[in-house]
């Protein structure tokens, strides 16, 4: 039985990530809605939460820390719910991201589940999450070229080709750059930290490396090189200094060549990515953070922060950020904001305190698992690099439902690594 259940959250989570996928891609060519997206999201969250109950039950299992943290943001779920600004968003979402009670409630579910398998058949899952990321990243470059005709079809008039840079079927490069992001990290430390099959994971490192850089989201890709810097640290102190400096010299120069080669490509698309990027890099060093910095990210966190003493207790209500200023959008002098573009603020703001504190308490307590864990491999540590990436680049994006459940089923996974599945 015990082995039925592991092949039955298996199978579940497999397809889960199959229905994402296959869903972005309806909400892309408008089969469906977002709203019908989360409806069926919420439908795997009950699944998967009756499952994990079963699986308690029929192993007699007590409650364990990672438990009491989800069933504690759940009540703080409920709670900031009760007193919202707009149960309604708060349940269901606001238009456009439903990311209400009901979507986080699936994301807990996800994790649980997560962390019922075993890594064999988590290893099987990633490799479905790297072709699906293959796959967005061959998307991502007919958008990203503006490629009007494959093989005498005509896609002139396709929904996707207005975009400027790489999104996918996730509507927008910064949810398509997260996603590959968590991918990215991943086949990092299965390239530094695995002693099998090299060339390929070179090969993946490259391709996904590029898919990041076409999406052009600076969060991700500074994100990316934040992480690869301080684990290639922690690498080279742990092996051969000749080795590693071989092997990394060997990737600086492919990567240094393929963008030199893209540079000087006749694109404008890929010009602007080095203009914009370095541009915003240099006037940051030179003038220092600015209300327009970020794309007005910093003017809207100052905004926002400033409505903390109103709502620091229950929160303004769970996706309720739209109705932060006295029931209306916060907005730049270029737009408005539905989202605090920073999942910590946006949690504070409309969840309330406890639920930030008790968040990052469980992400951390994920993280520590991994870390006081004497035989970590390349698949676990994968894991932590991608969760690490996730919460890096957090401080200046937003959580959606196309790329959130991956981020929980990657912890669910760390937390089956660490204390075996039954945990």
């Amino acid at each position: 039985m015990r082995n039925i259940l592991n092949k039955s959250a298996f199978i579940f989570l497999l397809i889960l990530i199959i229905t994402m996928n296959v869903g972005t891609a309806f909400i892309s060519m408008e089969y469906i809605h977002y709203l019908e997206f989360s409806k069926i999201i919420f439908v795997f969250g009950i699944i998967a939460f009756n499952f994990y109950i079963f699986y308690k039950v029929y192993h007699n299992d007590k409650l364990h820390l990672k438990d009491i943290f989800i069933i504690i943001l759940l009540i703080l779920g409920i709670i900031s719910y009760l007193f919202a600004y707009d149960k309604s968003i708060a349940l269901n979402g606001t238009m456009g991201r439903y990311e209400g009670l009901r979507t986080l409630f699936s994301y807990y579910s996800f994790f649980l589940v997560a962390s019922t398998i075993d890594k064999k058949h988590q290893q099987q899952l990633m490799y479905v999450l790297i072709g699906f990321g293959i796959l967005q990243i061959l998307i991502g470059t007919i958008q990203f070229l503006q490629i009007e005709n494959i093989l005498g079809y005509d896609r002139s008039n396709n929904f996707s080709t207005s975009y400027r840079f790489a999104s996918g079927t996730f509507g927008n490069p910064n949810f398509y750059s997260i996603f590959i992001l968590l991918l990215f990290m991943y086949i990092w430390s299965m390239l530094i930290n695995s002693p099998k099959h090299k060339s390929v994971n070179l090969i993946l490192f490259l391709i996904v490396g590029y898919g990041l850089f076409i999406g052009n989201t600076l969060g991700c890709i500074l994100t990316s090189i934040i992480v690869l810097i301080i684990s290639g640290l922690t690498k080279i102190n742990k092996t051969n200094y000749k080795k590693a400096g071989i092997i990394g010299g060997c990737i600086l120069i492919v990567i240094s060549a393929l963008f030199l080669g893209l540079k000087h490509l006749n694109n404008p698309n890929i010009n602007n990515i080095f203009r914009r990027n370095i541009g915003e890099i240099t006037r940051i060093f030179e003038n220092g953070l600015n209300d327009s910095s970020g794309n007005y990210r910093i003017y809207i966190w100052k905004e926002s922060l400033k409505k903390v003493p109103k709502y620091y207790k229950t929160g303004i209500g769970i996706d309720n950020f739209s109705n932060i200023n006295n029931g209306t959008y916060l907005c730049s002098p270029k737009e408005c904001f539905d989202k605090a573009h920073n999942e910590y603020l946006q949690i504070l703001l409309t969840e309330g305190i406890f639920t930030l504190i008790v968040y990052l308490i469980f992400v951390g307590y994920v993280i520590y698992n991994h870390i006081k864990k004497k035989d970590k491999d390349a698949h676990n540590t994968g894991l932590i690099y991608a969760a690490s990436a996730y919460l890096i680049q957090a401080f200046v994006n937003i959580s959606v439902i196309q790329v959130a459940p991956v981020f929980y089923i990657f912890m669910g996974f760390i937390m089956s690594e660490s204390k075996g599945a039954k945990q």
